[in-house]
Order: C-alpha cells, then sequence, then structure tokens
C-alpha cells in the first residue's frame, strides 16, 4: 500500500514540474467570452384585470400583451404563470406549468376568458404570493396588467388593501411591475406606482418588450447581491477573503457589510523584521527563498497575490522568484461584468448578456420593434437598428394608424374636408359625393330634375330636396332664405346650423353649433362633420362621436 501512494505522490509532483527542471506555473485554462446560452432564469406571474371596468376588446389587448411579451426573450429561462382576478382571484395559468419556450404557451393564453364584476387587486396580490409555486433560487417577478382603479365604496374609499399586499409581496422577494391597460385618461397611474413602489416600473401597454428588457437589466443589476460588496468586490456569502496578509473578511449574509478581522503584531525583538510573504507579522527568523515586491517568498512555496491575477514560486534560496500572470477576456456583449474577491477576471453575470437600451437589457440575437417605425437587433452587445422611410401619401391630410409606422389616407379630399371610404356626403340637396378608395378623387354626382307643372313664377324650393315643386304642392312650413322648412322637421343648412320648424308661416327656430378646443394638435375636417376631428379619431374609425 505504501509504494501506492508513494508511486502516486511521484506523479502529481512530475506532473507539477513538466519535463524539466525548471518550475512552470499550473496552467490556467484560456479565458474563453461567454457563449450563447446565458443561463439566466427568472420565474414570471402576470395578474390580469378581467373585472367589468377592463372593457372586452381591453381585456384581449391584454391577453395579446403577455403573448408579445414571450417574444421579446432569447434563451433564457423563464417560467410563466397567469391569475386572472375581479372580486376574486383564480390561477389561469399556474405558474411551472409553461416556460417561454413552450410552444403550447400562447394557445393557452388566448383561451383564457374574462368575467368580468368588481376589482380587488390587493386580493389578488395576496393570492399571487401564497399560491404561486415560485422555483428556490430564482428570481421572483409579478407584472400587473390593470386599469388601477380598486373596488370602492360609496365614498369613494378604496375598500381593498392592494398597498399592504403589495409591500407583503416585495417582502417576499417578488419584483413588482405594473402595466396600464386602458386608454391613457382611464388608468389610475398612481395606483400603479404604489403598488410597484417605483414610478419607473409602470408600463403603458404599446411595447412588451420594453417590460421584458426592464427586467433583464433588473436582474442583471441584482447579481451584486449574491454577497457583500468590498472595494468594488463581492465576497460570496460565507467565504473568506484576505485583502491583504492581516486583513480577513467574510460575508454574513447577501446585501448586508462584510465583517472583517485585522490581525495584530507583537513588537519584534530584533531591529531589522524581513516580511514573508502570506504573513501578516515580519520575521526575525526569515526562511531562505527569494525576494519578491518587499517580501521574501520561501523556498518550494508558491504565493499567490490578493488579488488572484499572479502566482510567484521560488526555485532556489537568493533567485529572482518565477511569476505568472492571469489574462481575461472580457465580452463586449457584457453589459455589466462584475468581480468576486480572490479572483482576479471579472465574470459576466447571467442576465447581463446583451445589449444596454435605455434602462432595459436587450437579449443576444434578439430583434424588436422600438416603435412602429424602428426594428432594432442586438448583435454581440451592440445594437442595430433599421427605420422605415416612408412615401408621401397621395392625400392632404393623412393620420397615423395605431400600430403602423407610415401615415396613411382614410379618405377622399374635399374642399368641405375628408370624405370617409364608404360614406356618401352631400354636398347640398342637389349633390352627392362618395370615395371610392382612400386617397383617391371623389366621385360626386348631382340630381337632374323635371320642369313641375306650373309657372316658373310658382316654383317652390323645399329644404332637404332637391328639384322645386309647384306652390299647391309644397307643404305648410317654415320660411328659410328662400325655401320652406316642413312643419316639426330638422334642417341643417350646413353641417354647424340647425334649424327646427314648429309653428307653420313663422321663421324656424335655428342654433349654431358649437365646438369644444380640440384635444390635440392639426385636427382634420371630416366631411359632414360640424367639428374638427382628432387624426387618431379618425384613423380608428371614433369620429362618429365627436
Amino acid at each position: 500500500m505504501l509504494w501506492k501512494l508513494l508511486l502516486l505522490n511521484l506523479v502529481m509532483f512530475v506532473a507539477f514540474r513538466g519535463t524539466t527542471s525548471q518550475y512552470l506555473p499550473v496552467p490556467q485554462p484560456e479565458p474563453q467570452p461567454p457563449g450563447p446560452s446565458s443561463g439566466c432564469a427568472a420565474d414570471i406571474v402576470f395578474i390580469v384585470d378581467d373585472s367589468s371596468s377592463i372593457l372586452g376588446p381591453r381585456f384581449g389587448l391584454a391577453l395579446q400583451f403577455i403573448i408579445d411579451f414571450l417574444q421579446c426573450f432569447t434563451d433564457q429561462d423563464i417560467g410563466i404563470g397567469v391569475i386572472l382576478y375581479n372580486c376574486v382571484p383564480r390561477t389561469g395559468i399556474p405558474l411551472g406549468m409553461y416556460t417561454i419556450s413552450n410552444p403550447g404557451l400562447p394557445f393557452a393564453i388566448s383561451n383564457l376568458t374574462q368575467e368580468g364584476g368588481l376589482s380587488r387587486t390587493g386580493h389578488a396580490l395576496s393570492f399571487m404570493t401564497d399560491t404561486s409555486k415560485f422555483r428556490t433560487g430564482i428570481p421572483r417577478t409579478a407584472i400587473l396588467l390593470s386599469d388601477g382603479f380598486p373596488q370602492s365604496d360609496a365614498n369613494a374609499q378604496a375598500m381593498d388593501d392592494y398597498e399592504a399586499q403589495a409591500e407583503a409581496a416585495r417582502d417576499a422577494g417578488i419584483d413588482l411591475y405594473a402595466v396600464g391597460v386602458g386608454a391613457a385618461g382611464s388608468v389610475n397611474w398612481d395606483v400603479l406606482e404604489t403598488i410597484t413602489g417605483s414610478s419607473d416600473r409602470v408600463f403603458r401597454s404599446d411595447n412588451p418588450c420594453r417590460v421584458a428588457f426592464r427586467i433583464l437589466a433588473d436582474l442583471c443589476a441584482s447579481a451584486a447581491e449574491v454577497g457583500c460588496l468590498y472595494n468594488g468586490l463581492i465576497i460570496r456569502v460565507g467565504e473568506e477573503y484576505k485583502p491583504d496578509d492581516c486583513t480577513w473578511c467574510t460575508c454574513p449574509a447577501a446585501g448586508e457589510e462584510p465583517v472583517c478581522y485585522i490581525q495584530d503584531c507583537a513588537a519584534p525583538y530584533c531591529d531589522d523584521p524581513v516580511k514573508v510573504a502570506g504573513q501578516c507579522c515580519r520575521s526575525c527568523d526569515p526562511p531562505p527563498g527569494c525576494l519578491h515586491n518587499g517580501a521574501i517568498i520561501p523556498v518550494g512555496e508558491q504565493y499567490r497575490a490578493p488579488d488572484g491575477c499572479s502566482w510567484c514560486h521560488c526555485e532556489a534560496d537568493g533567485a529572482q522568484a518565477i511569476c505568472a500572470a492571469v489574462g481575461c477576456a472580457f465580452s463586449s456583449a457584457c453589459v455589466n461584468h462584475v468581480r468576486y474577491a480572490g479572483e482576479c477576471c471579472p465574470v459576466c453575470p447571467a442576465c447581463c448578456l446583451g445589449c444596454q437600451h435605455g434602462d432595459g437589457i436587450v437579449p443576444l440575437g434578439a430583434s424588436f420593434q422600438e416603435d412602429p417605425c424602428t426594428t432594432c437587433h442586438c448583435y454581440g452587445g451592440h445594437m442595430a437598428c433599421a427605420v422605415v422611410a416612408c412615401a408621401a401619401p397621395p392625400c392632404a391630410n393623412p393620420v397615423h394608424v395605431p400600430g403602423q409606422c407610415c401615415p396613411v389616407c382614410i379618405g377622399c379630399d374635399h374642399q368641405d374636408g375628408i370624405i370617409l371610404v364608404d360614406k356618401d356626403y352631400k354636398v347640398n340637396d342637389c349633390m352627392t359625393c362618395s370615395c371610392p378608395a382612400a386617397g383617391q378623387q371623389p366621385i360626386c354626382s348631382t340630381a337632374s330634375c323635371m320642369a313641375p307643372a306650373c309657372d316658373p313664377s310658382e316654383y317652390t324650393k323645399v329644404a332637404g330636396q332637391c328639384c322645386p315643386v309647384c306652390q299647391a304642392e309644397a307643404p305648410e312650413g317654415c320660411p328659410y332664405n328662400g325655401i320652406v322648412i316642413p312643419l316639426h322637421t330638422i334642417y341643417k343648412p350646413d353641417d354647424c346650423t340647425e334649424c327646427n320648424c314648429y309653428e307653420a308661416g313663422v321663421a324656424p327656430a335655428c342654433i349654431a353649433i358649437l365646438c369644444p378646443a380640440p384635444a390635440c394638435p392639426n385636427p382634420v375636417d371630416v366631411a359632414g362633420q360640424c367639428c374638427p376631428v382628432c387624426r387618431e379619431i379618425v384613423a380608428t374609425g371614433d369620429y362618429g362621436t365627436m
């Protein structure tokens, strides 16, 4: 048995020294930049408001937001769960059933249904905290999709403890984000900010990737929280670090200050004590060795610098120490390198691989739309964006359709305003115009009239009719600018005037329509409408409410 042990020691000694008598430091592997698989992981639970205040189309947009959110990642290990809530929360998709790479997840999301009812956001937050099966050691995140209006009593006082439940969720280590579901004026942003605890974690629903990239940036920033920060270095929990030969530091818990101890040295009994590498107190009886940076490295021993970047070895007394340095490779695709105590080369935390973009991190290889006109891609740590060039539309008043890049024509230009496609516009009692296709010229037609069977002096014009009638055939009504408005009839001589005939032979009662100040810059005139209309409203076809 003894000869086997001696043989093992001999093999280890030869491997350590190499084939020559000169000492060779233990070879270190060539540093390599991080590969494409990042290992970045998180569990994300969506909390979706399906109360009656979220109109059906808005609920559908919330589900589409989640589906689009999934496309913002590449190879990250992201677990997804969905909770729906009104006055009672319920699990729509259990956390742990799907990750973003599962092809069945979008279909499962699209099959979720809305129940309606009152809204208790605090109850939903508590339900999420208590029932979601987050993986151990994986960052926890919840995203609330809501209009931010909690259930209130008759005095408009909130009947929901959303603030306390949000704080409890954050105390449980769950990072909260919120997305406003609804038009800009119908979202209570203050409540959403209270829930998340920060205004920069509240988002609009127009860009799901902006939320995803912010979550990755926060995961990257939290990489330093795995230990204690000491002079820019991270001491891992439970590990010991010697910044110099006389100081020992340990990390009691993540995020706390390190605990450091400094060794005291007794007064030397000689006049010229010598510093020995790796020892705190100077020695009056130094061992034979090599002098290196003011300290003796004993013969046959290897000394590693506190920064971990160099090793030195002494072959013979009085000789020059043989040293080797570590070379570090840096990846340009890393947004935030960190250094661990005792390790020479910085490392890239798993979620830091990508491109810095605003306050978010775009994963390597990911493409996304910054806006309807701009598509960006993350190549090896550098963003490349392409912008669509729009041709001039063939109309005077193009509009921007939400979600589309280039302005489009939504009708035909006319001197009275835009004639919308498939909408007839009555220019006057005899002429009607229509728009065959957006951007084209309107097609107008004029009615032809046969002469009435009476003397021209007896011709009478009736409001709303193109052709005159004989006076004897004219209905009784109110005289107005050479025409007759039939009794109990409302007549609009123009888009902004309305006349009503209450008594035959008496002038009609006419009122002018007053237009409020437009709620947008550069509104457009729509033929047949009195008041200018915001382009966004025209684009969505909601102009009839103006």
